[in-house]
C-alpha cells in the first residue's frame, strides 16, 4: 500500500513526456476545487436562511400545541388547568382562538385567519417578529391587531393607517337572511398597530388580536381553539409530548413545533438535497478530466509499468498506483476548494462582507456544518476513486513487453 501511494505521488508531480497530461490534471483539480467550493458555500447559505426561518418559527409557534380531538373549540376548565399546572415540563400556557374570517380595508377584501391571544400573555417572542410598528393588541376601549406582512401588503395596510379595518364572519346564532345579508354577519372593527414576518404561509393570512375580541366576533364566549405551551428550559419536546398525552388522555391532540411545521421542514430538506445533487453532477462532469488524465498517463508510463512488472510488481500494486493517482487529484483540488470555502463562510459570519438590502437581516446568513464538509469530502473521494477504476484496470493489464 505504501509503495502504491509513493509511486502515485511521484507520478502526480513528476514531469510527463506528454505536456497535455499536466494541463488536463490541472483542469481536473480546478474543477473539483470550484465544485467543492460552490457546494460548501451554497449548503452553508441554505443553513443560514434555514436558521433565520426556524428562529422566526420558534418565536411564533409554541413548543407544544394542544387541541381537542373532533372539536373546533373547547372550554379551559379548572380540571384542564390543574393537569397543566401539575406538569413539571410546562413553564406556562396561552389560550388562543383561531378561525377563518373576511377582512376589509379601504377597497381591499381578503380571506384571513384571526388569532386571538390574551393581552397579558408573554409576548417576548412575538415582539421580535414585528418588522414595522409595535406589538400592541389594544385595551377595553380600543381594538388593535398585528398583521402578517403578506396580508398587510394585500390590503395596503400600514401601522397607524387612519381607516378602521373591518372583520366579518357569518353569525353562528342566526340563519342566513337573503333579504338582509349583513344581518347574518358578525362585524367588528380594529386598527393596525404593527406588521410581523414569520414565513409565507403565516404572513399571507394571519393577524393577531385580543382573545376577547376574537371570542366576541366568533360568538365563542369563554371558548378557545387551542392551548399553546412553552416548556421549561432544557425540556425535550418529544418527551414532554408523550407525558402530556399520558396525563391528558385520548381526547386531546398534542403536537410539537416540528410536527406543526412538518411540511416546511420537508421543503428545507428536499431543497438542500436537490441542490446537493446538482452540485454533485457538476463534480461528476469534472471527474472526466481525471479519467482523461489517467488514460494519457497510462500511455505515457507504459515503459515504467513494464519495468515494474519485470521487477515482480503484481497487478494489484499497479492498479492501486493509478487509482490513488485519481484520488490524489480529486482530494487535492477538492480539499483546496473546501478550505477556501470554509475561510469565506467564517469570514462572512464575522465580518458580513456580502450585505443584503431591504431584508430582515443585514447580511447573507451562513452557517458551516461539519456534516456538510464531511459529505462534500466523501463525494469527492467517491467520484475520484470511481472514475479511476477503469484507467487503473487498464494500467494493471499492460503487458510486460511494453518495456521494449
Amino acid at each position: 500500500m505504501r509503495l502504491s501511494l509513493f509511486i502515485a505521488y511521484r507520478y502526480l508531480f513528476s514531469k510527463k513526456k506528454i505536456n497535455a497530461i499536466n494541463i488536463i490534471t490541472a483542469i481536473a483539480m480546478l474543477g473539483f476545487g470550484v465544485g467543492s467550493f460552490a457546494m460548501i458555500i451554497v449548503l452553508s447559505t441554505f443553513n443560514g436562511f434555514e436558521n433565520i426561518v426556524e428562529s422566526m418559527i420558534n418565536n411564533y409557534d409554541p413548543d407544544i400545541k394542544i387541541k381537542a380531538k373532533g372539536k373546533k373549540t373547547f372550554v379551559l376548565n379548572s380540571t384542564l388547568k390543574d393537569q397543566l399546572n401539575a406538569s413539571a415540563e410546562v413553564d406556562y400556557y396561552t389560550p388562543v382562538l383561531e378561525e377563518k374570517v373576511v377582512i376589509k380595508y379601504d377597497q381591499h377584501q381578503e380571506i384571513a385567519r384571526i388569532k386571538g391571544i390574551e393581552p397579558h400573555s408573554s409576548h417576548r417572542t412575538l415582539d421580535s417578529l414585528v418588522v414595522l410598528g409595535e406589538f400592541y393588541l389594544g385595551d377595553t376601549l380600543k381594538n388593535f391587531g398585528v398583521f402578517g406582512a403578506g396580508l398587510a401588503q394585500k390590503l395596503n395596510l400600514f401601522p397607524g393607517s387612519p381607516e378602521l379595518v373591518t372583520v366579518l364572519v357569518p353569525r353562528r346564532d342566526v340563519d342566513y337572511n337573503a333579504m338582509n345579508p349583513t344581518a347574518s354577519l358578525s362585524t367588528e372593527y380594529l386598527r393596525s398597530s404593527g406588521t410581523f414576518m414569520v414565513h409565507e404561509e403565516v404572513d399571507n393570512e394571519v393577524f393577531m388580536t385580543r382573545l376577547d375580541f376574537a371570542q366576541k366576533l366568533l360568538s365563542y364566549p369563554n371558548s378557545i381553539s387551542a392551548l399553546e405551551l412553552t416548556l421549561k428550559s432544557g425540556e425535550d419536546p418529544i418527551e414532554a409530548k408523550e407525558k402530556l398525552m399520558e396525563l391528558l388522555g385520548n381526547n386531546w391532540e398534542v403536537k410539537t413545533r416540528r410536527e406543526l411545521n412538518e411540511v416546511l421542514y420537508k421543503i428545507f430538506s428536499s431543497e438542500k438535497w436537490f441542490t446537493y445533487a446538482i452540485l454533485s453532477l457538476v463534480l461528476f462532469i469534472s471527474s472526466f478530466n481525471i479519467f482523461g488524465s489517467l488514460i494519457m498517463l497510462v500511455i505515457d508510463k507504459k515503459k515504467d509499468i513494464g519495468i515494474l512488472k519485470s521487477m515482480g510488481a503484481e497487478e494489484g500494486i499497479l492498479f492501486r498506483v493509478f487509482m490513488w493517482q485519481g484520488t490524489y487529484i480529486a482530494l487535492i483540488g477538492g480539499g483546496i476548494g473546501i478550505l477556501c470555502a470554509m475561510i469565506l463562510v467564517w469570514s462572512q459570519s464575522y465580518f458580513e462582507w456580502f450585505a443584503m438590502e431591504n431584508a430582515i437581516v443585514s447580511a447573507y446568513p451562513v452557517e458551516l456544518l461539519w456534516s456538510d464538509v464531511t459529505l462534500t469530502l466523501l463525494t469527492i473521494l467517491f467520484l475520484g476513486t470511481s472514475i479511476s477504476l477503469y484507467p487503473a484496470f487498464k494500467a494493471s493489464k499492460t503487458p510486460i513487453n511494453a518495456i521494449n
